[in-house]
């Protein structure tokens, strides 16, 4: 199984187009066997104290579905794992057959921890 954890840092991203990008973790047995990581190509760039962000999920701009792009453009995930994310990307995940879980917060290894535990 191939888990996508988008992330800001440490943490789960509150937004998956505006993430620093995803960490992969194959997983077999309720094990890691291996990491990667794809940065986002679309992160918002931060000048001085505002970010610069073009896309907006109104205009049907976000760079939710450029990263979603990318992303399976690279490799075929089994889930992703974010906060929010715009409903094209959550269409394109899904019809690729990628099981999208969102609407979740906090530390990546404490999710993976608890997700990895209901594996097993």
């Amino acid at each position: 199984m191939i888990i996508a954890i988008s992330n800001t840092g440490r943490d789960i991203s509150p937004h998956f187009g505006h993430s620093d990008g995803c960490t992969i973790y194959h997983i077999n047995n309720s094990q890691i066997t291996e990491v990667n990581y794809i940065a986002n190509p679309g992160k918002r760039q931060q000048v001085d104290l505002f970010y610069v962000h073009e896309g907006n999920h109104k205009s049907g701009n976000c760079s939710c579905r450029f990263f979603a792009e990318f992303i399976l453009k690279h490799i075929q995930i089994d889930v992703i794992v974010t906060d929010h994310i715009g409903g094209k990307a959550y269409q394109l995940f899904n019809q690729c057959g990628t099981n999208v879980i969102s609407g979740i917060k906090g530390k990546i290894d404490d999710y993976l921890q608890g997700y990895l535990g209901k594996a097993g």
